[in-house]
């Protein structure tokens, strides 16, 4: 899923521009927008049974028409919603606002901000800088692309791999490890060494980077076969290869 950060001051035209930009993107995918509200609040009817879930401590209180559905969440992490985003299928998730978060941006207006990739662009600007704003997967997220982008016809088998952050090696404990930009090399190698194993129909290989701690999610590994055996020998390969390259890292 794909992360495009919105940001600029009050009536500045990114509403305008970001419902420009999800009818562009939704020609190639799902789209979904998440907005910070900041200290404006979002009004929940009071005196209807979804309300009163939610008033209830309800995790997720979800209400269902001929239309369409709506969660209201306990939750307030980003992560949390980029999540559900994800694992619905979502291939690009436009943030609105969240300056707080520093994805890679677009800015409209003067303001000053920092990771910013285009600013006042067009639609077509953005679509044609796509592959500098930053992937953000779950695994399920990293499975649905998979099947989505390939032929699944003569598929028998899909295998995923996550890695996490092992918290004690021998006596030394690990708190958190630092990852930067320099992983995306290494997952796209290891992915096109797993996509030329015979048999493989597709793969995905996917890391995070920033601050990750110890029980935390590093690397998620998805290859789709056309029979098991080859998925296994392909991953068996690859977490080697992996293992090999955070060693370096």
């Amino acid at each position: 899923m794909k992360i495009i950060q919105v940001v600029g001051a009050s009536n500045a035209g990114k509403t305008t521009f970001i419902k420009r930009l999800i009818g562009a993107l939704s020609a190639d995918g799902p789209v979904g927008v998440v907005k910070h509200l900041g200290h404006h609040g979002f009004f929940i009817e009071p005196g209807k049974d979804t309300t009163a879930y939610y008033e209830s401590d309800a995790a997720i209180s979800c209400g269902i028409d001929e239309e369409k559905s709506v969660f209201i969440m306990q939750e307030t992490d980003l992560n949390a919603a980029l999540e559900i985003l994800c694992n619905a299928g979502v291939r690009y998730a436009i943030l609105e606002g969240f300056k707080t978060r520093v994805f890679p941006r677009i800015v409209i207006g003067d303001i000053e901000c920092e990771n910013t990739v285009l600013r006042n662009p067009s639609v077509d600007d953005v679509l044609a800088a796509l592959d500098r704003f930053e992937d953000f997967y779950t695994m399920e997220g990293l499975v649905r692309e998979l099947k989505r982008d390939c032929d699944i016809s003569h598929a028998g088998a899909v295998l995923t791999f996550n890695g996490i952050v092992r918290e004690w090696t021998g006596e030394e404990r690990t708190d958190h490890l630092e990852f930067d930009e320099s992983l995306d090399d290494l997952a796209e190698r290891v992915q096109r060494e797993i996509e030329s194993v015979p048999g493989v129909l597709g793969a995905r290989v996917y890391h995070r980077k920033g601050r990750l701690y110890a029980g935390e999610d590093i690397t998620y590994v998805a290859i789709l076969a056309e029979h098991g055996q080859e998925a296994f020998a392909a991953a068996a390969s690859a977490i080697d290869r992996l293992k090999r390259g955070l060693h370096g890292v």
